[in-house]
């Protein structure tokens, strides 16, 4: 499944002012946009055309185009608008056009100001949100990290049953009914609600899910702080992996969170993280006692 229709209004998108000499003016954003969408095979629907004002006209008109509801994304600056789609599979993005007032856009999956910085990737996350399809975040010259889903968590087990891996991190639950649970609310509120938290390492060459990583908020001191945190399986440790992918979330995390600074919560006798994070040019800050556990807390800035 995948994006492949975006519909709109451009009678909507409009923002020439009544004395504007110019009966109609798009944002240099938009344009852009539109523009841009047919590199990517997505074909742009006006309702205004087909005066599609009901769902059923909607329907027609996209059985027209050969696209199915799931595929499609609407941008709208009306509530009017949105609710042709209220019954319909279609995710959907409320702009908030300053000639449009007063408008209940409570319905659209994100709000956006502008389309400055709107492309066919942000309209993708965007439309892959509405349909439960993980985000790939981060890619590395061996592996992508990506967001998990309900399917992944066999997989997890496998990797988890190593002792090693559990040594100086937490498992998983022993009850796969509590893990579920547990899963299925941190993909509802962690990821939709941060946008990261601890992501699947993916190896490229074989598909396989090699271990976990990402990051976290954290407490310190009284003060939310953000964490790095990191697991390879056994089999591929000693590869360079952890190294590859931490080099990759210290990238995500200067470029896409406003922390000025990082923190990774290390046991001293982990010897291995201790050498990984000295070579990814942490500090040593203090001694931490964290959930009756002694951490050594490793700090760096990240630079913007």
């Amino acid at each position: 499944m995948e994006l492949r229709g975006l519909i709109i209004s451009l009678q909507e998108l409009n923002i020439a002012k009544e004395d504007d000499p110019e009966r109609f003016v798009m944002e240099d954003g938009l344009t852009e946009l539109l523009d841009g969408l047919y590199r990517h095979n997505v074909q742009i629907i006006n309702i205004d055309m087909f005066q599609a004002d009901n769902a059923e006209k909607l329907k027609v008109i996209l059985e027209l185009h050969k696209l199915k509801e799931e595929e499609c994304l609407m941008i709208a600056a009306t509530g009017k608008t949105l609710r042709i789609i209220e019954k319909m599979n279609i995710a959907s993005i409320g702009y908030l056009n300053p000639i449009c007032r007063k408008q209940d856009l409570s319905q659209a999956e994100v709000l956006v100001e502008g389309f400055d910085e709107v492309d066919f990737f942000f309209l993708e996350r965007i439309y892959q949100r509405k349909h439960g399809i993980p985000w790939t975040v981060i890619e590395t010259d061996r592996c992508f990290l990506r967001e998990m889903t309900m399917e992944d968590l066999d997989a997890l087990y496998q990797l988890y049953e190593e002792p090693e891996i559990t040594r100086y991190m937490e498992g998983l639950y022993e009850d796969r009914e509590k893990e579920e649970e547990y899963t299925r609310a941190y993909i509802n509120n962690m990821y939709r609600f941060y946008g990261y938290g601890m992501w699947l390492v993916i190896e490229k060459e074989t598909g396989k899910i090699i271990g976990r990583a990402g990051l976290n908020n954290v407490d310190i001191h009284g003060e939310p702080a953000l964490e790095m945190g990191y697991m390879v399986g056994k089999p591929y440790q000693n590869q360079g992996y952890a190294t590859e992918v931490c080099e990759g979330i210290l990238q995500f995390a200067a470029e896409a969170t406003e922390f000025k600074m990082i923190n990774c919560l290390i046991q001293k006798e982990n010897v291995k993280s201790v050498h990984l994070i000295e070579k990814l040019d942490f500090t040593w800050e203090e001694e931490l006692e964290i959930q009756e556990k002694t951490m050594q807390r490793y700090t760096k800035t990240l630079h913007f």
